[in-house]
């Protein structure tokens, strides 16, 4: 049998279309392994930054009867046990659930991501004091957003 010019070609091209296509698979493998390794390193700073940077427990977790957030309801939302200064200052008397099945659940993960990096939720407003407003940047809104996803919240727990 003699094989032409182009069909020996035609296999050398066949042949490194398949490694490209077993490069390329490999690739991308690596590439969602690598995600998914991003994502939990982005949870674990989430949870640095929820925990003990912004102390968001402090406010969005109920306490215990030993005054201790209970962290079974890790930010599921409780009541404000602070008051303004002035009375006539509008100012929340609760602090909400954030959790996957609370504010993160009705807004989205890009919802919370703008609120915490901008100060405005995805109605463009402002919350409502004590709340600061944050201005995280992109990366430290995410992992917070992720690691508020982690959590099991108040509904969720009711199913």
């Amino acid at each position: 049998m003699r094989f032409r010019f182009r069909h020996v070609m035609a296999v050398l091209v066949a042949l490194a279309a398949a490694g490209a296509w077993r490069a390329r698979a490999g690739q991308e493998a690596a590439t969602t392994a690598k995600e998914g390794q991003d994502d939990a390193a982005l949870v674990k700073r989430g949870e640095y930054l929820v925990t003990k940077v912004a102390m968001c427990v402090d406010c969005h977790t109920p306490r215990n009867d030993d005054d201790k957030p209970d962290k079974t309801r890790m930010l599921q939302g409780a009541p404000l046990t602070t008051k303004p200064v002035d009375e006539d200052d509008i100012w929340s008397d609760e602090a909400p659930d954030v959790t996957r099945s609370g504010m993160l659940g009705d807004w989205g993960e890009e919802g919370m991501i703008k609120f915490l990096s901008t100060g405005l939720d995805p109605d463009e407003m402002r919350a409502m004091p004590p709340m600061p407003q944050y201005r995280l940047d992109a990366e430290d809104a995410r992992a917070v957003t992720l690691y508020l996803k982690s959590l099991e919240g108040a509904k969720d727990a009711e199913e």
